[in-house]
């Protein structure tokens, strides 16, 4: 099993970023017919802030839009939600002491890894590199 980042979501639903083919195939195969993978409530809701932000896209969705973009693969019998467990806090602390380079923006990557290796997830597929910082983590990015 394999976890995906926010940013393939957002490469796969806009036309305009050049990863927009490769994640969007990946998406289709993987996600949609491939085996079992992760996701954690937080990439949903980056998506959503994301692809709704007048800021970052010329033409942003609505939030219903956003959330009908993810809802396939969210009712995919292959996607697994995974939420925090009671270990979270001394998984969290874990990864604060072998990965003392954490701060600022990379804390919501560290959340994400942290729920990760609560689920003994050793794979991220994803365009940040940042993710390459947790060592337990195989880091693959599908749109290159």
């Amino acid at each position: 099993m394999f976890a995906i980042d926010t940013n393939i979501f957002i490469y796969a639903h806009f036309e305009a970023y050049p990863q927009h083919k490769k994640a969007r195939q990946f998406c289709q195969q993987e996600l949609l017919n491939g085996g079992d993978w992760c996701i954690g409530w937080q990439v949903f809701y980056e998506y959503l802030h994301i692809t709704t932000h007048p800021r970052i896209h010329q033409r942003p969705l609505t939030l219903k839009a956003a959330i009908a973009d993810l809802r396939p693969y969210l009712e995919s019998e292959q996607c697994h939600i995974l939420t925090q467990t009671p270990a979270h806090l001394q998984i969290l602390e874990a990864i604060a002491t072998d990965s003392a380079m954490i701060s600022g923006n990379l804390v919501h990557d560290c959340h994400y890894a942290t729920l990760l290796r609560e689920h003994n997830i050793k794979r991220i597929y994803t365009a940040d590199n940042d993710f390459k910082r947790f060592v337990f983590l195989e880091v693959i990015d599908p749109t290159i």
